[in-house]
């Protein structure tokens, strides 16, 4: 019995299907022990964000977008964004904090 051997490609979006999953699990758990405690607020931010996961997931499982590509799309979509808030500096503190943090940079 041999193995077929797969090409980085479907390894790839494996990879990324199980993580997905996972994380889809994880926040299914997380969500229905904390529902009570959050408020209405909260809970509209943790849709938007389970939204945009999708969607980043979506075209990077379908090959559609290289994740350093969008990962400019997105810096430039929170730069537009930020044009608008007050306490902008504030703000952009507490978002390269975050930043570092999830891309394990520092």
């Amino acid at each position: 019995m041999s193995k077929r051997i797969q090409s980085p490609e479907k390894i790839q979006n494996k990879v990324i299907q199980i993580a997905d999953h996972a994380k889809r699990r994880d926040d299914a758990r997380k969500e229905a022990e904390g529902a009570a405690s959050l408020d209405h607020e909260a809970r509209v931010l943790i849709a938007i964000s389970n939204e945009i996961d999708a969607i980043v997931l979506r075209h990077l499982q379908a090959g559609d977008v290289e994740p350093r590509d969008l990962a400019g799309l997105l810096s430039h979509r929170l730069g537009t964004l930020m044009c608008h808030i007050e306490g902008k500096e504030k703000l952009w503190g507490v978002c390269e904090k975050v930043l570092k943090k999830q891309a394990a940079i520092d």
